[in-house]
């Protein structure tokens, strides 16, 4: 996700990942062994994730310009999955 975000953010892609119930040295700590710039945002207390049903991490979510959720996966992201999501939006 890091190297995606790196390589098409100049084309609008944008990343924000959301850890769960995790404390913030946690997160902290994540953020800075990976050297990630996306934004974390934290969902302490799992309400987050209960709206949107999240069931086991991670899960990523493929939100299209007009904010609509296009496709999901529970899992790591491939390559082949986050091109075809991209397909029409950023030139890859």
């Amino acid at each position: 996700m890091r190297a995606a975000y790196e390589k098409y953010s100049a084309q609008g892609f944008e990343v924000l990942s959301v850890s769960v119930g995790e404390r913030d040295t946690e997160v902290l700590d994540f953020i800075e062994k990976y050297g990630l710039s996306y934004p974390f945002l934290l969902d302490r207390t799992g309400q987050i994730s209960n709206v949107y049903e999240i069931s086991s991490t991670p899960t990523t979510y493929f939100i299209a310009p007009d904010g609509t959720i296009t496709d999901a996966l529970a899992g790591v992201v491939t390559e082949d999955w986050l091109k075809a999501n991209l397909s029409g939006y950023i030139v890859t």
